[in-house]
């Protein structure tokens, strides 16, 4: 069983109508864990936009994601190449999400509480998310695979790490849409 099929398991058990919390988590939040949250919001938006228009307006997204950062400068905005590059991408923002006016902040006790899953963007996130948050365990996960820092790279850097965070969040959250 997936991750998220877990969660969704879970979910149902708590409450029927309301999606799964996600919340990614890099280091400063300007580009991975936003980057990360923006194409999750979107994949969610895209499968709820699928569904029969009798539907679909009752029906919330399987997935709500918002990105922290663990030694985040409060209020930075996005990485101007992360905006770039989830545009390139036709990553849509979605309301109450939208990516393009993001502002970094750290992960809070509140916030972290609040989510049903916890997703460092790598092994070090991870590690410093049980550090803090040693009695969230249960809900703190990895990338599954180690998403390398943009920052300071190139367009094509950061092209390559939204394609690496774009297959990550597919095979974690979305298998069925690999």
């Amino acid at each position: 069983m997936s991750v998220i099929a877990e969660k969704q398991e879970q979910k149902n058990e708590r409450e029927i109508s309301r999606p799964l919390r996600v919340c990614f988590v890099c280091t400063g939040n300007t580009c991975r864990s936003p980057m990360a949250a923006a194409v999750a919001n979107s994949l969610a938006n895209e499968l709820r936009n699928a569904l029969p228009e009798a539907v679909r307006d009752s029906a919330s997204p399987a997935v709500e994601a918002i990105s922290a950062g663990l030694a985040a400068i409060e209020g930075d905005p996005i990485s101007p190449n992360a905006l770039r590059a989830l545009e390139e991408a036709g990553v849509t923002p979605v309301p109450n999400h939208d990516y393009r006016t993001h502002t970094a902040h750290r992960l809070s006790p509140e916030i972290a509480g609040q989510c049903d899953m916890i997703i460092g963007l790598s092994g070090s996130h991870v590690m410093g998310l049980m550090m803090q948050f040693p009695g969230l365990a249960g809900k703190i996960t990895g990338m599954p695979k180690d998403i390398s820092d943009p920052y300071g790279g190139d367009m094509e850097t950061y092209r390559r790490c939204l394609s690496e965070i774009t297959e990550s969040v597919k095979t974690l959250l979305f298998p069925t849409r690999g």
